[in-house]
């Protein structure tokens, strides 16, 4: 028996695809920005938790450099490379170079500034941080001496943010 009436070509048309095409285009857009953010905020995160890393090694070393007796090593530590104070660097450390030369990186990170003895956190991206502009949060170690409830003085070592480099 044979049908006598229309058949329907099945399949999209060139319509329906394009709508598809469209719908799916801009779920995606919206999905990287969303993705874009947390890996902004885990950036972040990762900074903080370095710096914080950075300042209780800090601290252990100038303890123990007190303890043995030995003020002097906290100045030759105030001088050094305070990365190289951790167990094993961060994923993210780029390595010692002049800021004010590197130009452009290829990936966000740390570095270490020999001319000032500053760490550095510079972005590939110029983003911008907690404060809202376009600059490179800088931290150096400080030698700090402080007067003790006996009137001696007592140094130790801090991580302070020195405020920010202009950078590239």
């Amino acid at each position: 028996m044979a049908s006598t009436g229309h058949t329907r070509p099945r399949g999209f048309s060139l319509l329906e695809f394009a709508l598809v095409v469209a719908v799916t285009a801009a779920l995606c857009a919206v999905l990287l920005h969303r993705l874009d953010g947390y890996r902004r905020a885990a950036e972040d995160a990762a900074t903080a938790q370095t710096v914080a890393a950075l300042r209780t090694a800090l601290q252990v070393e100038a303890t123990r450099a007190l303890a043995q007796g030995r003020t002097e090593a906290l100045a030759a530590l105030a001088q050094q490379n305070a990365i190289r104070l951790l167990a094993r660097p961060p994923a993210d450390y780029l390595g010692e170079f002049e800021v004010s030369a590197q130009g452009r990186v290829a990936r966000n990170g740390w570095v270490f500034d020999p001319r000032d003895k500053t760490l550095v956190y510079v972005t590939s991206e110029r983003e911008r941080f907690a404060s809202g502009k376009s600059e490179l949060p800088a931290f150096k170690v400080e030698l700090t001496r402080n007067v003790t409830v006996a009137g001696k003085p007592a140094m130790s070592l801090a991580l302070n943010e020195v405020g920010v480099q202009g950078g590239r």
